[in-house]
């Protein structure tokens, strides 16, 4: 990996995007376990790195409050938290501190999305891993995780795919651009969002049954 600071997963649906961050995430010891897989033996993990994950469809019980959420993942990553830290992480994300008390039930996705990335980066990850992050919301909502996203770019590595070449563009460093399984592109972001989208369309979907 490099030490730029946000890089950028570009591709069609069924490229590997979610797959690629599964398998630099370790979930994928045996190379067998998916067909893309060999393409990336090359590519170093981040399994020896502070990791803050948040997966595509991040499954949040609607029964615990915000409190519970967090705790509950601070102890599958046996780190401490009080509720002090819960609260500041919460707040750097732009929530208010009560909303912990609160059910997840009772949450706008815009919250949600933020309790995910308070949960993912409380601990102040080397790497921040994000898998769609931006997808489904309003345009407040979205601009509001954007910014979010470049403030936490400055203190972790952020590893995330998109489907939109603006904000690939607006927050990437570098892009990596996969068509089906293979990255056929690896460097700087192109100078010009023009120059992004002709990259993008140079390498769209096989054809089915090919």
């Amino acid at each position: 990996m490099t030490d730029k600071h946000a890089l950028i997963l570009l591709g069609h649906n069924g490229a590997g995007k979610s797959t690629l961050i599964r398998y630099l995430l370790g979930f994928y010891p045996d190379e067998r376990g998916h067909p893309f897989l060999p393409h990336w033996q090359h590519l170093p993990s981040y399994t020896d790195k502070t990791i803050g994950y948040v997966p595509e469809l991040p499954f949040l019980d609607p029964h615990l409050t915000g409190w519970d959420t967090l705790k509950l993942q601070a102890k599958l990553n046996h780190t401490p938290l009080s509720k002090q830290q819960a609260g500041d992480a919460v707040n750097a994300v732009g929530l208010d501190s009560d909303v912990l008390t609160h059910r997840i039930q009772t949450y706008s996705k815009g919250m949600r999305q933020r309790l995910m990335l308070a949960q993912a980066c409380y601990h102040k990850p080397d790497v921040l891993v994000l898998d769609e992050p931006l997808s489904g919301l309003d345009p407040f909502g979205h601009q509001a995780i954007l910014d979010l996203l470049q403030t936490m770019k400055q203190h972790s590595q952020l590893l995330l795919s998109t489907h939109s070449l603006e904000d690939a563009y607006r927050l990437g460093d570098e892009i990596w651009l996969l068509q089906a399984g293979t990255l056929v592109y690896q460097g700087d972001k192109p100078g010009s969002i023009e120059a992004l989208n002709d990259l993008y369309f140079k390498y769209p979907p096989h054809a089915i049954g090919h």
